[in-house]
């Protein structure tokens, strides 16, 4: 029964986790950090340009509004020699408006990277959104149902893992191997006794000389005593009868 409620509990945990990442979803009230129109460093129109003195960990990305992102770009420069971001993932983070309803996407990341004073450039036709990944990460980290959320994530794919894991262990039937029979290598074939202990685990200190009697020894002692030597009188009186026939047979 043991084996089988840890998993039970993991599995129960990791619900119960997915559970509590639903709820702080739901209440989520940060959705004005996310939105680059509120939260951002600079918005910059086509032909604009801006500067900022950046630190090695700072990271600043270039959003553009979803549908008007074929007609973006960007040019960063760092004392007047051109600077080329970090190319964009699939997997990179998507923000968007407060109401939902417009969707920014990254046209490229920089930093963390050497420090000093970069000016961004606006030569494409559509807007531009500076936005400090770090500062947004910073406010998020402060709000209760982001420390949930990102507690849950961590915590519930570990617990499915360890419950189904468990579940699969437990389900196997266990098997019982024969018993090694570890005999004195200086005999040859193992007696019944030795065996028997062998198999039950007894060692043979254990059994002493005295512990079983001997079954034989009062029946031999009784025979022992009852059974003497009784002198054959026939045998005396045949020598007499033949004595002297086989002292004279030589004779005639």
């Amino acid at each position: 029964m043991a084996r089988v409620s840890y998993p039970v509990i993991a599995l129960i945990a990791s619900f119960v986790c997915v559970a509590s990442f639903a709820v702080s979803y739901s209440n989520f009230d940060g959705y004005g950090d996310l939105d680059p129109e509120q939260n951002s460093l600079q918005i910059m129109e086509s032909g604009d340009s801006f500067s900022i003195i950046l630190d090695e960990y700072d990271q600043i990305w270039v959003y553009s509004e979803n549908k008007a992102s074929s007609n973006a770009s960007v040019k960063i420069s760092l004392n007047g020699a051109i600077v080329n971001g970090t190319s964009v993932k699939w997997w990179d983070t998507f923000l968007t408006s407060e109401d939902g309803e417009r969707v920014f996407v990254p046209l490229t990341k920089l930093g963390p990277g050497a420090e000093g004073e970069y000016v961004f450039e606006n030569d494409g036709a559509s807007l531009l959104y500076l936005v400090d990944m770090v500062g947004i990460g910073e406010n998020l980290w402060q709000e209760s149902s982001v420390q949930i959320m990102a507690a849950s994530c961590c915590l519930s794919p570990f617990l499915a893992m360890v419950g189904i894991v468990g579940l699969v262990r437990s389900s196997k039937p266990s098997k019982t191997g024969p018993k090694i029979l570890v005999f004195d290598s200086n005999v040859g074939v193992p007696t019944t006794e030795e065996v028997f202990r062998s198999v039950n685990g007894i060692s043979k200190e254990s059994v002493t000389a005295t512990a079983t009697p001997d079954p034989w020894k009062n029946e031999v002692s009784e025979d022992e005593g009852i059974t003497e030597e009784i002198p054959d009188s026939t045998e005396g009186t045949r020598l007499d009868e033949v004595g002297g026939d086989w002292q004279t047979w030589d004779e005639g």
